[in-house]
Order: C-alpha cells, then structure tokens, then sequence
C-alpha cells in the first residue's frame, strides 16, 4: 500500500512558528499526518490476516533538513516518519514491512504548467542532478520497496530528490 498525501494549497501559508494561523497547523496535521494514521489503522489488520504486507508513506525532506519557513508542514512529515518507524518495529517480525519515500521537487503536469521558470532553476541549483524530477522517479522507488526485492528493507526513509538531501 502507498499512501500519498499533502495539502499542497495551504502549504503557501504555513510560514513560521509564530505567525501562522492555527487553522493551517490544525489542516496540515489533519491531511499530512492524521490521514496517513487512518490508512494505516485500516491496512494493518488486513495485512495481519494475509500474513504481511509492505506500506510506503510518502514524507519530504522538510522533515529533517530544516527550513526558515512551512514549520507545519515538516512536523507532520516528521510525523510520518515517526508513524513508518513505529509500524516497522511493531509489526516488522509480524511480515510488515514499512518504509518512506521522500521527493524531491517533481515536475508534476500541473507543476510543468504553473511553476515559475526561476522556482525550477532554483530548485535544481540545490541538486546534485542534471534534472528535476518525475512522477515515475517517484514510482520507480514506491514499486520496489513495495516489490519482494525489498524484502529486507524496512524502517527506512529513501529521499528521491537527485541529491538534493544527502545523508
């Protein structure tokens, strides 16, 4: 199971620990954090019945890199990250296994559309990349953690972000 969520709308007011309104705390927390909480609750019990399974979250970078700005955004995706550990050590010996993948900047069909000429050039200048990426980058790591490949990877986050984040 892959769960992918983010209130990419809100996130333009998620400016600092002091200014920002509660109620853009209270709805990044609610998408970004509380609902991968609710796919979890409702996977595991099915995954314990077919005898294991393999969630992927989605998280970002923000979580551990630390940023003068979207302080709601990084404390839920920090969240996840939290989550993913917990089901990882909880139910790893059980035969579930779970692990995070965190993007870099993807160039979406509506980020191709709408994104700035300078947002893009700015954001490949923090990359060790030629490029910016895509969906099926995304994809690509999502398929193989959640494939029998990656039977022994579990509890990890893996930044697909073209060494944006390097750990």
């Amino acid at each position: 199971m892959h769960v992918n969520a983010a209130d990419l709308q809100v996130i333009f007011q998620d400016s600092n620990a002091v200014e920002v309104a509660l109620e853009v705390f209270d709805r990044t927390i609610a998408v970004n954090l509380r609902g991968h909480l609710l796919c979890t609750r409702l996977a595991i019990p099915q995954m314990l019945r077919r005898g294991g399974g393999a969630i992927v979250y989605t998280t970002s970078g923000a979580a551990f890199i630390g940023e003068p700005e979207r302080p709601c955004y990084a404390m839920a995706k920090a969240g996840v990250n939290a989550l993913m550990r917990h089901v990882a050590s909880r139910w790893g010996r059980k035969g579930i296994r779970a692990n995070a993948v965190a993007p870099g900047l993807v160039l979406t069909e509506n980020n191709l559309k709408t994104m700035p000429e300078e947002v893009k050039k700015a954001a490949l200048a923090h990359t060790r990349s030629t490029r910016l990426g895509a969906p099926d980058d995304i994809a690509a790591t999502v398929v193989h953690l959640l494939s029998d490949d990656a039977a022994w990877i579990n509890g990890q986050v893996i930044s697909v972000d073209g060494g944006a984040t390097i750990r």
